[in-house]
């Protein structure tokens, strides 16, 4: 995992952010290890959560020129951040998942031995679901 990427998962952390990996890395998680460089956050999409999100990313120096905290919790809209190939987005839904719900279920794992970091992962069954109800159901080996 990229040291920029380590720093925001800490940083969300430090904000308290109610947050789940996603997307690439959450499929490396639970199935198939492969290389990826952009990591998906899905955040709880309510109004305390979104000033955290806004205050992590501000401490972390990300582009918001133009942007409030109610921006992270427009439906059917995300914020992108980085350089590719290494890029973040963050997300206030994705298909075939409750976040509440997904939170209840979700997996953490320490990221960092030595510094502690450690992250909140979807679980295999909502990353599923997620992956069904987006028409891309093939994320495990065969």
């Amino acid at each position: 995992m990229y040291q920029g990427i380590k720093e925001l998962l800490s940083i969300l952390n430090d904000s308290k952010v109610r947050n789940l990996v996603v997307g690439g890395y959450a499929v490396s998680f639970h199935a198939q290890p492969r290389a990826t460089m952009d990591l998906d956050i899905l955040i709880k999409p309510d109004a305390g959560n979104a000033a955290a999100v806004y205050t992590a990313l501000t401490n972390l120096g990300a582009p918001l020129e133009g942007l409030g905290p109610d921006d992270f919790i427009e439906r059917g809209k995300f914020f992108r951040m980085g350089t590719p190939p290494v890029m973040v987005d963050i997300l206030p839904e994705i298909a075939g998942v409750d976040f509440d719900s997904a939170w209840r279920r979700r997996v953490e794992v320490t990221i960092n031995v030595e510094t502690g970091l450690r992250a909140q992962f979807i679980s295999g069954a909502d990353l599923i679901a997620a992956k069904l109800a987006a028409g891309r159901p093939k994320i495990w080996p065969t």
